[in-house]
């Protein structure tokens, strides 16, 4: 290879970094959907041709992206395979979080990319099966809950500034595991009953008359933001769907942000337990964990919500406000329980409500996120169920 060819080489290689990196900044801020390959080529400095001799489609680039992020993780990983396994999963959390855009980007393309039509699809599968893999080949019994609180965790530090990846790891690998209890056991509560709470609180945004059309209209936005997410999904594109014009939407939606606010608060509507209320904080989580199992009948709203979740983590996103509610109002709702169980010597004394809460809303989330690239490997309600036994105390 002459000198000319392997100064051209590098030039390629480093103009290549150059557009990757132009990449993970428009994914990260705007999603994959939502970006062009036009758009990309202006902010690597180069033209829509030119960028096309390095990529040809915006799908391919995303591949490349992913193979990089993802690389690079496991060749640190594997660096550091020397050390106690906290100390190497903990470096690795420390690492994402002072990585400018990851968790972000981290967040937006694992919600987008639940479809199995994104492009983005396989691997994350392929990412979900190397994880657990590598968990049962050490003997790791948590190895998918671990997995799923960690991004979980990653999605719920974009909304809430109370929630810490790295802090909330710490925690995690400090706790001595006091051996399993039984969820099914009877146990004294004490007097403390759980009261089921309504929903996370709305915006009061009103809706015009006509309940069948908005009806039509909000199932038929669920599916499309549930496939697509709300950002690459158009008025226009909902309207042909239900099969009236944009205006008439309009006439029953003022616009697409009111739109998204009816079909929220339709799958909290929805999602709501099947449990007889109040009921003392053990039973209470069995029947969390039987409402789970039900909830996998269900795949259009947990896809709907984990695409909309990850999508709105940007402050700007019309939804921003709601998950933060949301996220708000579960941790509230989750460290009254643990608190009860706690009280009634049920919880170990040193573990904190608040800490418990956190975690276990993270899990939650992380496990529904498996669940929708694996359903076969993944099974949440038991997953759910293992970890409350190894929190409780007897």
């Amino acid at each position: 290879m002459t000198a000319a060819t392997q100064r051209r080489n590098a030039t390629g290689l480093a103009r290549q970094e150059e557009i990757l990196d132009a990449a993970y900044a428009l994914f990260g801020a705007e999603g994959f959907s939502g970006v062009s390959l036009r758009a990309i080529a202006a902010k690597a400095g180069l033209s829509h041709a030119a960028l096309l001799r390095y990529f040809k489609s915006k799908d391919e680039l995303l591949l490349a992206l992913l193979s990089r992020w993802e690389d690079a993780n496991l060749a640190w990983f594997d660096a550091h395979a020397d050390l106690p396994r906290p100390e190497v999963l903990l470096g690795l959390a420390r690492r994402n979080a002072a990585t400018p855009g990851y968790v972000p980007l981290f967040a937006a393309l694992t919600g987008e990319a639940v479809s199995p039509a994104h492009p983005g699809h396989e691997h994350m599968k392929r990412r979900y099966e190397e994880l657990r893999r590598r968990h049962f080949e050490i003997g790791d019994a948590d190895g998918t809950r671990l997995t799923s609180a960690w991004d979980g965790l990653q999605v719920m530090s974009l909304y809430l500034d109370e929630v810490d990846v790295v802090d909330s790891l710490t925690d995690h690998f400090a706790r001595v595991p006091e051996g399993r209890a039984d969820l099914d056991a009877e146990a004294p509560d004490g007097d403390a009953l759980v009261t089921l709470p309504g929903p996370p609180p709305g915006d009061d945004a009103g809706y015009a008359r006509g309940r069948e059309q908005r009806a039509r209209i909000i199932a038929t936005a669920t599916g499309l933001f549930a496939g697509r997410g709300f950002t690459s999904t158009s008025l226009s594109d909902i309207a042909t769907r239900v099969g009236t014009s944009k205006s008439s939407l309009l006439h029953h939606f003022g616009s697409k942000d009111a739109l998204l606010a009816a079909v929220l608060s339709r799958r909290d509507d929805q999602l709501t337990y099947e449990i007889p209320a109040p009921l003392p904080p053990r039973a209470f989580l069995r029947g969390l964990v039987e409402g789970a199992r039900s909830n996998a009948e269900r795949p259009g709203l947990i896809e709907l919500y984990t695409v909309l979740s990850h999508e709105a983590t940007a402050a700007d996103h019309p939804a921003h406000a709601y998950f933060t509610r949301r996220f708000r109002w579960a941790l509230d709702h989750f460290t009254s329980v643990f608190a009860m169980l706690r009280d009634s010597g049920q919880l170990a004394p040193d573990r904190d409500p608040r800490r418990e809460a956190v975690w276990f809303v993270a899990l939650w989330d992380g496990l529904q996120v498996q669940w929708l690239y694996d359903p076969d490997e993944v099974d949440v309600a038991a997953e759910l169920k293992a970890h409350l036994e190894t929190v409780l105390s007897r």
